[in-house]
């Protein structure tokens, strides 16, 4: 098996979309929902690399997963890599958003999260957290719901402990602020023997998770709150909520690199753009009577 099947990362889409054009036909916000959005995320063509299509998020997949396994030698057999390998995630208060305001700029996010990683070999994407329900008293966010933009990536290139050494210095700078009090913004965690897969499914895995932010039931007869986060399935509306945030984005908006990442990221983004111009040329070619299929767009690979 390949790494790409290894992250299960097919599976997981399909159900994914399977879900996503449940609710936008059960949704209380079905209204904000047209014709043209089930087209955009069914649409087989790659939908010029749309960050909500899933055939382009599959064959995003299909190239990134083949160019990590070129990079870090990965053993398809045992599953193992040629160098250690971190997980990183950023996370800061200025970069969420209202759940109600769409078309959301990414770049500032984007210039803000990536300078804790500045000089350091990386890729890895912005995603949407939905914080739907914020109760807690004491909480770093003022509003009852949000998105939070973030940051998770893969980073090599350094030691455990330079590992270490960077989130410590990222969280003693006041930089990087959690939406959850007692958290960290900046949080890493190496990946294990032969979970390479796991970490990049992690990477690419389509939205499923909303938060909810509480206290514990201590905090009543403690001065000081104590704050508790639960996180639970996404529901219709969440789900529809998440498609709105992303849908005017494309992969290649969401998804950033550095260092020796940059030369990887560049590799995808043109394996890409060449599957996207065959499935034209195929449109094209095709006799009138044949109906395109997502075959035609993704390598053996993928299908």
């Amino acid at each position: 098996m390949t790494l790409f099947k290894h992250t299960g990362i097919l599976a997981a889409e399909e159900l994914a979309t399977d879900e996503l054009l449940k609710a936008f036909e059960t949704s209380r916000k079905r209204h904000l929902i047209y014709s043209s959005d089930e087209d955009l995320v069914t649409a087989n063509d790659g939908a010029q690399l749309s960050a909500v299509c899933q055939s382009a998020r599959l064959c995003w997949a299909h190239y990134l997963c083949q160019e990590l396994a070129d990079h870090f030698d990965y053993d398809a057999s045992d599953r193992t890599i040629n160098q250690p390998v971190f997980l990183f995630t950023l996370v800061d208060i200025s970069c969420a958003r209202s759940s109600d305001e769409l078309d959301v700029d990414l770049r500032p996010m984007i210039r803000h999260l990536r300078k804790g990683l500045r000089n350091r070999d990386y890729i890895g994407v912005i995603e949407p957290g939905l914080y739907s329900h914020v109760s807690a008293p004491g909480a770093n966010l003022k509003q009852s719901k949000c998105i939070s933009w973030h940051l998770h990536a893969l980073v090599s290139g350094m030691t455990r402990k330079q590992a270490k050494h960077l989130v410590a210095e990222l969280n003693s700078s006041g930089k990087y602020t959690p939406i959850t009090p007692g958290q960290v913004g900046a949080h890493q965690c190496q990946v294990r023997k032969r979970e390479l897969a796991g970490a990049i499914a992690y990477l690419l895995k389509p939205p499923k998770t909303a938060y909810r932010l509480g206290l514990r039931s201590e905090s009543a007869v403690s001065a000081e709150p104590s704050h508790i986060q639960y996180r639970s399935e996404l529901r219709p509306g969440e789900r529809v909520s998440l498609y709105l945030q992303l849908r005017h984005l494309s992969l290649p908006d969401v998804w950033i690199a550095g260092g020796q990442g940059r030369r990887i990221l560049g590799r995808v983004k043109r394996s890409c753009w060449a599957a996207i111009r065959r499935h034209e040329r195929t449109e094209r070619e095709r006799p009138k009577s044949r109906s395109l299929r997502p075959a035609d767009l993704f390598p053996q690979s993928c299908k």
